[in-house]
C-alpha cells in the first residue's frame, strides 16, 4: 500500500505540472542523446529569455491531463524521456531556441507544445518559431504609427518649403540681373 507522504508528494508534483502547463508557451521535447553540457547550453539559452526547462515524469503528466480532462493528443506524446521548456512572456523566443537546438543537435526532438493553453503539434510549434519576437513587433507597431504622422508633417511643411525655395530662386535671379 502507498503511504500518505508519497501520495501527498505526487499530488504536489501534479500541481507543479499544472503551474507549468498554465504558462503561455509550453514545449515538449525529447532530450535523449544530449550530453550534460549540451543540455546545460539549452537551459542557459532558455533561461536567458526569462523562461525555464524541466524534465518531467510521464506518468504524472498523464495524470495531470486526465485530471484536467484535456484531450486532443495521445498518450504516445509522453513516451520516453520528456523535458518541457516553458515561458509566459517570451514563448516565441523559447520556440526559436528549441527549433535551433533541434537543428544543431540531432538528438533533440521537438514533440509538441501548448500555446496559450491550446495543443500545438510539431509543425505549429515550428511555425510559431518563425514569428517575430515581442520587441520586433513593438518596433513595427511604433513605426507604423509614426510614419503617417511623419508624412503628414512633411506634407504640411511642403508648401512653405516650396515657397521659400521659390523666393530664394527669385532673389538669386534678381541679383544676377543687377
Amino acid at each position: 500500500m502507498v503511504s500518505e507522504k508519497i501520495l501527498e508528494r505526487k499530488k504536489q508534483e501534479v500541481e507543479e505540472l499544472g503551474n507549468i502547463f498554465s504558462k503561455n508557451g509550453v514545449y515538449l521535447f525529447d532530450y535523449r542523446g544530449l550530453t550534460v553540457p549540451q543540455m546545460s547550453e539549452i537551459r542557459e539559452k532558455v533561461k536567458a529569455l526569462d523562461a525555464d526547462v524541466k524534465v518531467i515524469k510521464n506518468r504524472l503528466a498523464i495524470k495531470y491531463f486526465e485530471k484536467e480532462n484535456k484531450t486532443g493528443f495521445g498518450r504516445d506524446l509522453f513516451k520516453g524521456p520528456i523535458a518541457v521548456a516553458y515561458a509566459d512572456e517570451n514563448f516565441v523566443g523559447v520556440a526559436k531556441v528549441l527549433v535551433e537546438s533541434e537543428k544543431e543537435y540531432q538528438s533533440v526532438e521537438l514533440k509538441a507544445g501548448f500555446i496559450e493553453g491550446v495543443f500545438a503539434d510539431k509543425a505549429k510549434v515550428k511555425y510559431v518559431a518563425t514569428l517575430p519576437g515581442k520587441d520586433q513587433l513593438m518596433a513595427k507597431l511604433v513605426l507604423s504609427m509614426s510614419m503617417p504622422l511623419k508624412k503628414f508633417g512633411m506634407s504640411i511643411a511642403a508648401p512653405l518649403r516650396n515657397m521659400l525655395i521659390l523666393m530664394k530662386n527669385l532673389k538669386d535671379k534678381k541679383e544676377k540681373e543687377e
